[in-house]
């Protein structure tokens, strides 16, 4: 017996508890995405312009605007125990499954990747890359950790890991995930080229994303809108094909990405058509967009994967012939 069956003896884990761990993983990535939105939006980006101490001679904060990005520093400590968490309780419960462990590993390595990504934005003075990248890493977070809730739910009810459903349905769904990102990613690149760099609190200059020169900011909301639109009409589309379908099980986790992407839709028109852009309603964006990336997720884990094709039925085996007979 190993080291590590011993103390899966002595300190078994239940897929309860190790549940606990996996959703508690997901609520905090998906906060310190929110939290660190708040850090930018107020320009606290450089509050602590030293990494990993705060500033030149002490760790901890001194000002305001300090106290806020060291807060959002501070946040990593609940999200790395809760992935500290999962990928211990996976090793010890019981019974023991291998991918628990992976994806408890990958979510351990998504916090010290985010921490040193984060350090980065931070010593290249909110480089609207390095930004960009620290936002989309935790979208990538968000993938491991809501995989592993599902995987875990569904082994507490006993239902099937990978569910199956026609080839074109799940094809569309996983198009639609994929498109999904694209309008995520598009999102992004309107936050690194807008007016909250991370850096005015602090009185910093920060570089912006200028790809199409002075007007880069307009041109990329532009872009957005249209996109994010087309993926508005393609996501009812898709609910009510599912439905069309008799895909029950998909109308929820759609249905979810259609309200979701209805709220965003709504909080944008808001803040640029309505409001000039005001920092709250860019922050309830990204909260909006973070919950409608986590439905996304949920509806392609719930398409799984395509069913395969029914073997055509074997031909009915024909009857020997009589032989002919021999005349002797």
């Amino acid at each position: 017996m190993s080291r590590l069956d011993r103390l899966r003896e002595r300190f078994p884990v239940s897929p309860r508890v190790h549940a606990y761990a996996a959703w508690a993983a997901l609520v905090l990535f998906t906060l310190i995405i929110i939290s660190g939105a708040a850090v930018r939006l107020t320009g606290s980006g450089l509050g602590c312009p030293e990494w990993p101490r705060c500033n030149g001679t002490s760790v901890t904060p001194s000002d305001g605007h300090a106290y806020i990005e060291f807060g959002n520093r501070m946040v990593t400590t609940p999200v790395s125990i809760a992935a500290v968490l999962c990928l211990v309780f996976a090793l010890l419960r019981r019974p023991y499954r291998r991918d628990f462990t992976v994806l408890g590993a990958l979510l351990l390595a998504g916090v010290v990747v985010q921490a040193v990504l984060g350090g980065i934005t931070v010593l290249t003075g909110l480089n609207p890359v390095t930004v960009m990248s620290h936002f989309l890493l935790s979208m990538g977070t968000l993938i491991v950790a809501t995989t592993l809730v599902w995987r875990v739910v569904r082994e507490r009810r006993a239902q099937a890991q990978t569910p199956s459903h026609d080839r074109l349905l799940v094809g569309l769904v996983r198009v639609l995930t994929v498109f999904g990102g694209a309008v995520v990613f598009v999102g992004t690149a309107v936050t690194a080229s807008g007016p909250y760099a991370g850096g005015s609190g602090t009185g910093d200059v920060v570089t912006r994303l200028t790809i199409f020169g002075d007007d880069t900011f307009n041109n990329i909301i532009t872009i957005h809108a249209r996109i994010a639109a087309v993926f508005g009409v393609a996501a009812v589309a898709l609910w009510v094909f599912a439905r069309l379908r008799g895909a029950r099980d998909l109308l929820l986790p759609l249905g979810a990405v259609c309200v979701m992407v209805a709220i965003t839709g709504a909080i944008g028109t808001l803040q640029y058509h309505i409001l000039a852009y005001p920092a709250w309603t860019v922050w309830l964006h990204v909260s909006a967009v973070s919950l409608t990336w986590n439905a996304l997720l949920w509806s392609w884990l719930a398409a799984g994967r395509a069913e395969r094709a029914a073997e055509p039925a074997a031909a009915p085996a024909r009857a020997a012939e009589p032989e002919p007979a021999v005349l002797r």
